[in-house]
């Protein structure tokens, strides 16, 4: 996923282009394994660091999208 562009990528709106959720999801298994190695127990809670989502919304044309934070 690309990071969210300066406008409406289907109606080129700039002012009502607006980021209306950003939430960390997921847990990450390769984060947790090499976490787990190099610090032990402890390196296992770094799977827990997820990717960062934003969703925009259009008002104009009422476009959604999702992009990474």
């Amino acid at each position: 996923m690309a990071k969210a562009p300066n406008k409406c990528p289907m109606c080129g709106e700039v002012n009502n282009w607006k980021n209306v959720d950003t939430q960390n999801k997921g847990f990450s298994l390769g984060k947790a394994a090499v976490g787990g190695v190099l610090l032990g127990p402890v390196g296992l809670l770094g799977g827990t660091l997820g990717k960062k989502k934003t969703t925009y919304y259009c008002g104009k044309c009422g476009f959604s999208h999702e992009y990474n934070g």
